[in-house]
């Protein structure tokens, strides 16, 4: 135990030192997650139309990678997943997550990147971490609808201090016959335990 503290101490070092080193122009090539390795989110989401907004208190469960450098690749650089959530039994409209378990169990699906929480970039000035939920699935019973399911990759972005998430972004309509053609998502969330990571950075000749 006492060894793998320190190389994640000497690790997280060196990836400081790299962030902070010389160069005109520099960019994320790496992300090291020290801990923790489950996290929950609570926090709140807002549902917006052209015609209605809603806010729904929610909780989330985070499976994240831990302990090892994952590089950033060109095409999807995984972190996690999103493993579990829930919305609060008074959120309006039916509204509910599709395919993601109320708790630790099942795996999330259909599809084997769904509720996946990918890397998209980094802040270098503020060190916040920009990042995408693949195959986020959300369904509302929405004024003269039998249902409505938007689904798509909403974005998000994590603090430096691992402490607050915001997510904002708009997913297409999936399935439902007169539904708004796109839905609204904004949200707020703290993670608790906060999440630890570090950024690679290499610098650009």
């Amino acid at each position: 135990m006492r060894t793998h503290r320190a190389s994640a101490a000497v690790l997280t070092a060196l990836l400081l030192v790299l962030a902070v080193s010389g160069g005109a122009s520099a960019t994320t090539t790496g992300i090291l997650i020290q801990n923790p390795m489950l996290v929950v989110q609570r926090g709140t989401w807002t549902f917006t139309t052209p015609e209605l907004s809603y806010t729904c208190n929610s909780t989330m469960l985070k499976r994240l990678i831990v302990g090892q450098l994952i590089p950033v690749r060109e095409t999807l650089t995984k972190l996690g997943k999103i493993r579990a959530g829930r919305l609060a039994m008074e959120c309006p409209f039916n509204t509910r997550f599709l395919n993601l378990p109320l708790v630790l169990g099942e795996a999330p699906g259909p599809l084997p990147e769904s509720w996946d929480v990918s890397f998209l970039s980094s802040n270098l000035v503020t060190g916040d971490l920009n990042f995408g939920v693949l195959d986020f699935q959300v369904r509302m019973v929405l004024p003269g609808t039998a249902g409505c399911l938007y689904r798509g990759t909403l974005l998000g972005t994590l603090s430096r201090d691992g402490r607050t998430l915001r997510y904002g972004g708009t997913l297409p309509l999936a399935e439902g016959f007169g539904c708004p053609a796109f839905m609204g998502i904004t949200g707020t969330f703290t993670n608790e335990p906060p999440i630890v990571y570090s950024l690679l950075i290499a610098n650009k000749a």
